[in-house]
């Protein structure tokens, strides 16, 4: 092992003088190793040596602090206020329109500090070339070439307005970030970028810094900024350093391998102390390469990878689960099986995946509705979203708040449905604060109050960990807001509350020694395992497809040597081919589908293995059944249960819409009419062909009702009638959305969005409904949304029965005599069929169910109506009667001779119901009729809308 063998090899040669020795590494694990090794070495009590990471390590040159990101961000928007303000500028973005921009800003003042790039040089104006040959000449003339070659794409004359501003915003970038630096050192604050420059250019401020350690050693380094370039050859000059690096002879001596590229460097400037291995191209083991369909699969797959491994129970902490793709961290862990003493996580829980992140974001949206609605009303999603929250969903007052929303389907909630609240935390969120600012007290008090909560085992030890960093990390945030004398909106706040939290992680370190190593592919550097499993190992994740957001383009960081896609592809190589340096097995995942997030591809570098080595590679596929296994057919028995639900309709009514349902699918009608399973019930977002008709009804009903009320009684209609009734349209409307949403009519409803939308239809269907009245009339109203009952005889399986059939008619009316039934229909319901048979053919592709519909209640109002009393009906199919125009005919149509469709009138009416009530009798008697089982329609086109598919399996 590699930090075994430099910690045998350094005591060795130096014994007990390590103390006086400093020990660099990239990262914090390798010290935790290197430190074990090197105890297991000595016999004797000696002084610990000091183990450092090399920003500890560089960290230890300045006496200043670092500053805090979001201070730096402040400091920055600072910097480049006073610079635009010298430059009289007077439309200057504010800092919350400045923040994403300074974000990038300060990610490439890091690197350039660390890079001891000129920052004057590197964004002065480089338009004439002579300046490329006069300014830059310790250029190669490569780089000078890189220079050119974007430059000359800028050509002044065809500068869009964009690139005028990006061009300006570049030339002012040199002063807005001296401003900068010095506004960080009045406050005796420096950037990790700065220590870096300041100690390879010799003007550190702890000077004696290094007089501490007789030599410096850096132990398993690869790629180096210049900043570390010059301060490591100048301690390898004074006889101060010893370098370690972990290098294979395979990618070393190959010019052209990627994994090399900059070991192959540092070891010509600075040598190696440990051997240069050839310990790649070993073919004493395998590497397995395992094709998995979904990301889900992999991770379904380690406990069988784990099984194979022999050393599991013996030696866990000998093998490394890695991920490429670190937010398979949750998955993995869930997936690790029972029985393994240990498990190691180098990586820590992010906050954003736990319920404590969700309740900061949620207070934040109700705090921002709140503000909005000036604290009195709030959008009810925001409002949901915090009643049901796992922390509450328990709290009485609030599952009763829940269900009143979701029944009456408020958008908007005023102050007086939550002001009874009375639980302590919810009453505090549901209140909004007095400045942007007091959120953060706001938030603070409901994770104490939480916090306080009894805990139940690890996962809720967890939690009060979460809620502890939480409450830590919102006290310093607001600390370095205060120091912000730019004002704050409660948006802003709310979103960098949230940017901040999210990057938040806990560690889930334990014994770090000890048990199943589970890491991040990075953090593997310098660790060797036996076995190793890596998921994810695709190609745009190993190595990764995007680098980091930045405002220097590529050729100007080819020319000045700063980080590229292919350094950062050298980076990801070289951690990989390490791996396999001293492991006994590797397994490689990746996913092998083809979607948007990526092409189901393995890793280049596991082509490049295959081709430059003689590992033998075993390639597998997770064969994972996708079919979907048909499920069997579902028939419903019709036993003596069965036929208990059904004999009720002996006493309710057998509805048209029930027995269409039969026509399309018995199972359908059994499941909706038999055992009575109805659609659950919640918020209504959206609103759909079947509320819009209701409130199309309730409206046409609500405005017939109040003109017979105000007539005395009265319910004849005359075409001035109508014209009152055009006045009364908007508010019948409004009261009708009341009356479907919250059970009340004109029940303040908040039109938004596509309630507005649909508002408008629906009283243009309210008008175009009044528009045919008027041409009708005069005419009776003999009734609206009447509720028809009559008996209905028949024989099944040669008994007689009789049961009642019946509905809700949505309008009768009459005229010289003659009885009109009329269904106010907002869908794409026609009045056309061919004939009766057709009515109740499953198999007609265009079944006119509301023909039916209306045919059966004109059966049932002529039983009510003396003998030979004319019936007719027909539908006021809203969609067509502008498209229609003069001619809009209400009546249905049948198919006549060669195709011909004829109006059907009272009298033809009265053979149809004749007709339609004979082949009713069969429908009927085939659903009470014990021999005949409810079976799933055999036309699976009819199961794409069916509510019930789910349950049915279509």
């Amino acid at each position: 092992m590699f930090l075994q063998t430099v910690a045998s090899q350094l005591y060795q040669q130096y014994g007990k003088d390590i103390s006086r020795f400093a020990f660099v590494f990239p990262n914090k694990r390798p010290a935790v190793y290197f430190r074990h090794y090197l105890g297991n070495l000595i016999d004797k009590p000696i002084w610990s040596p000091e183990l450092l990471t090399i920003h500890e390590f560089i960290g230890l040159s300045t006496n200043r602090l670092p500053a805090d990101r979001l201070l730096q961000s402040f400091l920055l928007y600072d910097a480049f206020l006073a610079v635009l303000q010298e430059d009289g500028e007077t439309d200057i973005p504010t800092y919350e329109r400045f923040y994403s921009l300074g974000e990038i800003l300060l990610n490439d003042y890091t690197e350039l500090e660390s890079n001891i790039i000129s920052i004057p040089d590197l964004y002065s104006n480089m338009a004439e070339l002579a300046a490329i040959e006069k300014g830059f000449d310790y250029l190669t003339a490569e780089q000078q070439e890189y220079l050119k070659r974007f430059w000359k794409n800028f050509s002044t004359e065809k500068l869009s307005r964009q690139k005028e501003k990006f061009l300006l915003l570049w030339r002012r970038l040199p002063r807005i970030f001296e401003r900068f630096g010095a506004l960080l050192e009045e406050r005796q604050l420096v950037t990790m970028g700065t220590i870096y420059r300041n100690l390879a250019t010799g003007k550190h401020d702890n000077a004696v810094f290094l007089d501490k350690f007789e030599k410096i050693v850096f132990i398993g380094f690869n790629a180096l900024n210049r900043a570390e370039l010059r301060l490591f050859t100048e301690l390898k000059n004074d006889g101060k350093a010893l370098f370690y690096f972990d290098a294979d002879s395979h990618y070393i001596d190959d010019p052209l391998q990627e994994a090399g590229l900059f070991l192959r460097r540092n070891l010509g400037l600075f040598g190696n102390e440990a051997p240069v291995e050839n310990n790649i191209n070993r073919t004493d083991r395998t590497i397995r390469v395992i094709a998995a369909e979904g990301n889900a699969a992999q991770v379904r797959l380690l406990p069988q990878l784990l099984k194979e491994i022999p050393d599991l129970a013996k030696a866990p902490e000998r093998i490394g689960i890695l991920l490429a793709d670190e937010q398979q961290l949750m998955p993995v862990l869930h997936s690790l099986p029972d029985g393994i003493p240990f498990i190691n996580i180098t990586m820590g829980y992010g906050i954003a995946q736990s319920p404590v992140f969700s309740l900061i974001t949620t207070i934040i949206k109700v705090q921002e509705s709140l503000e909005q609605q000036s604290g009195k009303r709030i959008y009810y999603q925001y409002l949901l979203q915090l009643l049901q929250h796992p922390y509450f969903y328990q709290v009485d007052q609030a599952a009763e708040l829940v269900t009143e929303i979701n029944k009456r389907s408020l958008v908007s909630i005023p102050v007086e449905k939550w002001e009874q609240v009375t639980e302590k935390r919810l009453k505090q969120i549901l209140q909004l604060v007095q400045q942007p600012m007091d959120i953060f007290g706001l938030i603070r008090n409901v994770l104490e109050v939480q916090a306080r909560e009894p805990v139940n085992g690890a996962i809720g030890a967890l939690e009060l960990q979460l809620l502890s960093s939480a409450y830590y990390q919102l006290n310093r945030l607001e600390d370095l807001l205060k120091q912000f004398k730019h004002p704050l909106s409660l948006e802003f706040i709310g979103e960098t509350i949230t940017n901040v939290m999210r990057t938040l992680s806990v560690p889930l370190e334990g014994e770090p020694l000890k048990g199943l190593q589970v890491m991040g592919l990075l953090e593997s550097r310098g660790l060797d395992f036996d076995h190793i499993i890596v998921l994810n190992v695709n190609e745009g994740v190993l190595p990764k497809r995007a680098v980091a957001p930045t405002f220097i383009p590529d050729s100007i960081r080819r020319a000045y040597g700063l980080s590229v896609m292919e350094k950062q592809d050298a980076i990801f190589a070289y951690v990989f081919y390490r791996l396999l340096q001293r492991n006994s097995t590797m397994a490689c995942l990746y996913n092998c589908t083809v979607d948007e997030a990526g092409p189901g591809e393995p890793s280049r570098f596991l082509a490049q293995l295959e081709y430059e080595t003689r590992i033998p590679f075993i390639h597998q596929q997770l064969l994972v059944n996708v079919a979907p296994e048909a499920k069997p057919p579902i028939s419903i028995i019709k036993d003596e249960k069965v036929m208990t639900c059904l004999n009720r309709y002996r006493k309710v009514a057998l509805s048209p819409s029930a027995i269409n349902n039969y026509i399309e699918c018995p199972l359908r009608f059994y499941l909706k009419h038999v055992v009575g399973i109805d659609e659950p019930e919640g918020f209504q977002d959206e609103i759909d062909a079947r509320v819009m008709g209701n409130i199309l009804h309730k409206a046409i009903e609500h405005l017939y009702e109040r003109l017979a009320a105000g007539k005395n009684g009265s319910r004849e209609v005359t075409a001035a009638d109508i014209d009152l009734l055009d006045q009364w349209a908007d508010e019948a409307v409004d009261g009708a959305f009341g009356m479907e949403l919250a059970g009340e009519f004109g029940y303040p409803v908040q039109f938004t969005g596509s309630y507005k939308v649909i508002r408008e239809v629906i009283r243009y269907y309210v008008r175009e409904v009044l528009y045919y009245d008027k041409r009708y009339a005069p005419f009776t109203i003999v009734q609206l949304e009447k509720k028809a009952l009559g008996n209905f005889s028949f024989v099944s399986n040669g008994k007689a029965m009789e049961i009642k059939i019946g509905g809700i008619i949505d309008r009768i009316d009459k005229k010289q005599g003659i009885y009109r039934i009329i269904d106010y229909k907002t869908g794409k319901d026609k009045k056309d069929f061919k004939s009766v048979e057709g009515l109740f053919d499953p198999e007609e592709r265009e079944r006119n169910k509301a023909a039916l519909q209306t045919i059966i209640y004109s059966h049932v109002l002529k039983a009510e109506l003396p003998q030979g009393t004319p019936v007719v009906a027909g539908l006021y199919d809203v969609r067509n009667m502008k498209k229609d125009g003069e001619g809009f005919d209400w009546r249905f149509r049948e198919q006549a001779g060669r195709g011909k469709m004829e109006p059907i009138d009272h009298q033809r009416m009265e053979e149809l119901v004749k007709l339609t009530m004979e082949k009713l009798e069969e429908v009927v008697a085939s659903i009470f009729d014990e021999r005949i089982p409810f079976d799933q329609t055999t036309h699976i086109e009819k199961c794409q809308y069916c509510t019930y598919k789910t349950i049915c399996g279509r």
